[in-house]
């Protein structure tokens, strides 16, 4: 009866994740319209800030998209001149995605205006204290190792 119940709730749980974080997606997506700039495109531009470069195929990995969906992303961003592609030198069949300053300059914009409010006023683990927070941390990681070694 006990595993009966226990795998009974593996799907909420789940489900339950998901819908956790949909509802934080679609938070943070709301406060980028106004800026022009996608959640996706935001995440890129975050990661561009911190590296020289990333290839097409880093990105859509990040992403969890395939390649021609993570070329739309990027071909948009260069539209707007927040990034621009060029050949990678060790390899001339690679591309490489660089920031730009306008794209710096977009990603403090949303720094400023989105993420440090939202860090600041709204805080999805609030209603954890700091041990919870933690034991959630060690069974996320554990969730997702495992999720990893099931779809090797």
């Amino acid at each position: 009866m006990e595993d009966q119940k226990a795998t009974m709730r593996e799907p909420q749980a789940i489900q339950r994740l998901g819908i956790a974080f949909l509802t934080w997606r679609r938070y943070l997506a709301s406060h980028l319209v106004p800026y022009g700039i996608t959640l996706k495109q935001a995440f890129v531009l975050r990661r561009l800030e911190r590296r020289e470069y990333l290839l097409p195929s880093r990105i859509a990995s990040m992403l969890f998209c395939d390649r021609p969906t993570a070329t739309v992303i990027v071909r948009n961003m260069e539209t707007h001149g927040w990034v621009r592609r060029e050949r990678d030198t060790q390899d001339r069949r690679q591309m490489r995605v660089i920031i730009t300053d306008t794209g710096r300059h977009k990603l403090a914009e949303i720094q400023e205006h989105v993420w440090e409010p939202i860090e600041s006023s709204f805080d999805p683990l609030g209603c954890f204290d700091q041990s919870e927070i933690e034991a959630l941390d060690d069974l996320l990681a554990r969730l997702v190792k495992h999720l990893r070694q099931l779809s090797e």
